[in-house]
C-alpha cells in the first residue's frame, strides 16, 4: 500500500502528460522541422556526430550558409540523430520523443517541489498544472520546440540533484546521531556524487540552450532560502558551491564565442530596437505579457509581435514598471513572512532574465522585442508553483471552519486543470501541418512578412505557384528588403522558363544582400539555362568564393568546363564534389564521361 501511495503521483503525472498531448502524435513536420529534420542530411549519418559540436545549429548542410542564426545546440542535433535512428522520418516518432521529454520534466517538477515544500499536495498540483499548461504547446507539439523541453529537463534535473547534494549530509537524523562512521562517509559520498552529477547536467543544459545560465543564481538563492544561511561565515562556506556552475558558463562562452566564433546574428531593420532604456522598458512590459499568457492562455501564437516601448509616457510601459516594482516588493516583503512564495516569485523573475534582449536574440525585426511562448517553459514553473501554493494554503486555512470554501479550492483546481487541458488539446491541432499552422498564425500576426513568405513556401511544395507568388509579393509589400522572397520568386520564374524575369528577381535579392549565396547560385543556374555560360561561370565562382564546399557549384562549374573542352579543370571540379560527397552519382558519372573524353584526345591528335 505504501509503495502504491509513493508511485501514484508519478503515474498520474505520466498519464496526464500523455493524455493532453496524445493528439499531437498525428502531426507532421512544421516550419523549422523541415530544415532541421526533414531536409537535414546531417541527422541521417553518424559520421557527422562531432560536427554538431563545432557548427551553428542551423548550418545543417555543407553547401549553404543561409540558415546561420548564431545558435549553438549540439545536444538537440544529437537528439534528432537518435530519433532518426529509431523512427526514420516518421513525424509521430519525433512527437513521441517530445512528449517523453516533457513527461520527464513534469516528474522532476514533482520531485523538486517535494524537496522544496515537503508537501505532496503542492508537488502534485504544481506538476499537473505544469504538465497540461497550454503555454507549453509550442515547446512540446512543435518538434523543433524541443530545445526548451530538453534544456528544461536537464535544468530541472541539475537543480534537483543540487537539492539532494545540499540535504544529503543534513538528514533529519542529524550528523550527531550517526554513530557509525561508515554511515557518515556514505552520506557525504552521496552528496558529492549528486553535486558532481548536477554540474554535468547543467553543462548538458547549456549545450541545449543558453537561457539555463540562470541556474547558478537560483541555487545561491535556494541555499539561502531553504538551507537557512544567515551569517557571513555560513555564506563563505556555501557560495563556493556555485563556482563550478559559473565556470561551466565561462567555458561554454569561450568555446562558443572565441573558439568556434558562433555569435548572435543581427537582423536588418533592427537598429532602432537597441539601447538600454527602451530595452529595459520593453522587458518590464514583456514580463507582464508573459504573466498574462500564463494566467489566460488563449489566442496563443508562435509569432508574437511585441512593439518596443520607448517612453514612460506609454500607458503599457508605466503600468509594467509599476507592476515589476510590486513584484520586487512582494519578493522582499514575503521573504521572512512566506519564504516559499517569495522564492517562487524570484524563480519567475530570474529565469526571465535571459529574455531581456540586452543581448538581442536572433529573430525577425518586425517582432519588436523578441517574445515567444516557448521561452516560458522554465519560468512557468514559478507560476505553476505560485498557483499551487495559493490553492493548498487556502485549503489548509479553510479546513476547519469553512467547508464550502474548502471544497471551492478543489473545484477551482479541477476547473483549471480541465481548462488548461482542453486548450492544450485544441492548440495541438494548430500544428497538424504547415498550411494549418501558418493559416492560424497569420490570423494572429497578419502583418508578419516572414509568415507570408513561409506560406508561399508551403504552396511551392504543393506546386501551386500562382498562390505562392501571391504570398511572396505580400511579404515584399510588408518588408521591401526581403531578399529571400525575391529569390523564391526568381526560382518560380526560372522553373517556368521565364528567364529574364528570374534574372531580374535574383539580381534584386543580391542587390539587397550581396552575400546571399543562394541567389548567386540560382542566378548562375538561370544564366546557364539561357545559354550565358560566361555569366553562369562567374556566378558559380562567386558562390565558391563565399563557400568553397558548395558542391552544387563545383558540379555546375565542372559541366561548363567540360562543355568548353577544359577537361582537366572539369575533372578537378567533379573530384572536389566527390571529396565532399563520395556517393554523388551525378558527379561520378560526369567524371567518368570527362575522363573517357580526355583518354580519347591523344589518339585523335595522332590521327
Amino acid at each position: 500500500m505504501n509503495r502504491i501511495r509513493y508511485y501514484f503521483p508519478i503515474l498520474l503525472i505520466i498519464f496526464i502528460s500523455f493524455l493532453v498531448y496524445f493528439n499531437a502524435l498525428r502531426n507532421g513536420f512544421v516550419w523549422d522541422d523541415m530544415v532541421l529534420i526533414a531536409d537535414n542530411e546531417g541527422i541521417k549519418k553518424w559520421d557527422s556526430f562531432l560536427e554538431n559540436f563545432v557548427r551553428d545549429f542551423f548550418d545543417t548542410t555543407d553547401d549553404t550558409i543561409e540558415f546561420k542564426y548564431g545558435y549553438y545546440r549540439p545536444i538537440i542535433s544529437l537528439s534528432y540523430m537518435i530519433d532518426y535512428a529509431l523512427w526514420g522520418l516518421k513525424p509521430w516518432g519525433f512527437h513521441l520523443s517530445n512528449i517523453i521529454f516533457h513527461t520527464m520534466s513534469c516528474i522532476l517538477v514533482y520531485l523538486i517541489f517535494n524537496s522544496l515544500f515537503n508537501n505532496r499536495s503542492v508537488s502534485i498540483i504544481t506538476s499537473l498544472l505544469f504538465a497540461c499548461h497550454p503555454i507549453h504547446t509550442e515547446s512540446v507539439t512543435w518538434i523543433s520546440g524541443r530545445t526548451d523541453i530538453i534544456a528544461g529537463m536537464f535544468f530541472f534535473a541539475a537543480f534537483y540533484l543540487y537539492q539532494k547534494a545540499i540535504h544529503s549530509p543534513l538528514s533529519s537524523e542529524g550528523n550527531g546521531s550517526l554513530r557509525n562512521r561508515k554511515r557518515v562517509k556514505l552520506f557525504f559520498t552521496q552528496s558529492k556524487i549528486f553535486y558532481a552529477c548536477s554540474i554535468i547536467l547543467f553543462a548538458l543544459a547549456m549545450l541545449c540552450k543558453e537561457m539555463v545560465a540562470t541556474l547558478p543564481f537560483l541555487i545561491i538563492a535556494y541555499t539561502h532560502y531553504f538551507v537557512g544561511l544567515k551569517n557571513w561565515r555560513q555564506w563563505k562556506t556555501s557560495l563556493p558551491l556555485s563556482i563550478p556552475y559559473f565556470f561551466v558558463i565561462l567555458l561554454y562562452g569561450i568555446i562558443r564565442f572565441v573558439i568556434l566564433g558562433i555569435h548572435t546574428v543581427d537582423n536588418p531593420g533592427g537598429e532602432e530596437m537597441k539601447g538600454f532604456y527602451p530595452t529595459t522598458l520593453s522587458f518590464a512590459k514583456t514580463i507582464f505579457i508573459y504573466l498574462f499568457k500564463l494566467i489566460y492562455p488563449v489566442h496563443l501564437s508562435a509569432y508574437i509581435q511585441n512593439p518596443m516601448s520607448f517612453s514612460l509616457s506609454e500607458p503599457a510601459a508605466i503600468l509594467s514598471v509599476f507592476g515589476v516594482a510590486i513584484l520586487i516588493f512582494l519578493l522582499v516583503w514575503l521573504k521572512k513572512r512566506w519564504a516559499g512564495m517569495s522564492f517562487l516569485i524570484l524563480f519567475y523573475l530570474v529565469t526571465l532574465l535571459p529574455l531581456s534582449n540586452f543581448v538581442r536574440i536572433s529573430a525577425p525585426w518586425d517582432m519588436g522585442f523578441v517574445t515567444a511562448e516557448r521561452f516560458l517553459y522554465i519560468p512557468s514553473l514559478g507560476f505553476c508553483g505560485i498557483i499551487s501554493v495559493l490553492l493548498t494554503t487556502a485549503w489548509k486555512d479553510w479546513k476547519r471552519s469553512f467547508s464550502i470554501l474548502r471544497y471551492t479550492t478543489i473545484s477551482l483546481f479541477i476547473a483549471l486543470l480541465i481548462f488548461y487541458s482542453g486548450q492544450t488539446l485544441l492548440r495541438n491541432r494548430d500544428w497538424i501541418d504547415e498550411k494549418t499552422f501558418f493559416s492560424k498564425t497569420l490570423k494572429e500576426a497578419p502583418n508578419a512578412a516572414l509568415l507570408h513568405h513561409a506560406m508561399g513556401n508551403v504552396y511551392v511544395r504543393e506546386e501551386n505557384y500562382e498562390k505562392a507568388l501571391e504570398y511572396y509579393h505580400n511579404s515584399l509589400e510588408l518588408y521591401p528588403l526581403y531578399h529571400a522572397a525575391y529569390n523564391n520568386i526568381g526560382t518560380i520564374y526560372s522553373k517556368h522558363a521565364l528567364y529574364d524575369e528570374a534574372i531580374t528577381a535574383f539580381k534584386e535579392a543580391i542587390k539587397i544582400n550581396p552575400d546571399y549565396i543562394q541567389s548567386h547560385f540560382n542566378l548562375g543556374t538561370t544564366y546557364y539555362q539561357k545559354g550565358m555560360t560566361e555569366d553562369a561561370s562567374r556566378e558559380f565562382k562567386i558562390v565558391l568564393a563565399f563557400n568553397k564546399n558548395y558542391v552544387k557549384a563545383h558540379n555546375n562549374l565542372g559541366i561548363i568546363y567540360a562543355e568548353k573542352g577544359l577537361l582537366n579543370e572539369a575533372i578537378a571540379e567533379f573530384e572536389e564534389v566527390l571529396r565532399h560527397e563520395p556517393h554523388n552519382e551525378k558527379a561520378r558519372n560526369n567524371l567518368e564521361i570527362v575522363r573517357e573524353e580526355l583518354a580519347r584526345k591523344p589518339s585523335d591528335k595522332n590521327l
